[in-house]
């Protein structure tokens, strides 16, 4: 329920000032490298990688003026594990938000699934 933009005024979010709600435009910029993972080769033939990223992004209106936008702008750095399976790529990350603002959720570790089509 946290996060950038504008807010709901009313609802049952827990987020003072409510949930956050969708903006006219948003950008994202991210720059990622991976290796394969260093230590065994088991874990290599099975298609184990490291990466470090950094992520910047903000949402705002059509109105908003660019200064507004610009110190709005979100930013995180981190650092993960991923492997490609038959379902997809699993991935356990590691982000530290290096901008942020008071009402931001901030939750570090994440895990996540993610499928290729094509």
């Amino acid at each position: 329920p946290s996060g950038i933009g504008p807010r709901a005024k009313t609802g049952g979010s827990s987020t003072p000032g409510g949930d956050s709600l969708g903006g006219d435009f948003f950008y994202v910029a991210t720059l990622a490298a991976s290796v394969p993972f260093p230590v065994t080769s088991f874990l290599q033939e099975n298609g184990v990688r490291l990466f470090a990223f950094s992520n910047i992004g903000t949402l705002a209106g059509l109105s908003v003026p660019l200064s507004s936008i610009l110190r709005s702008t979100r930013s995180a750095v981190g650092c993960g594990v991923t492997m490609s399976t038959t379902f997809g790529r699993m991935e356990i990350t590691y982000a530290i938000p290096t901008r942020y603002g008071p009402r931001d959720a901030r939750k570090s570790v994440q895990f996540g699934l993610g499928l290729t089509f094509g």
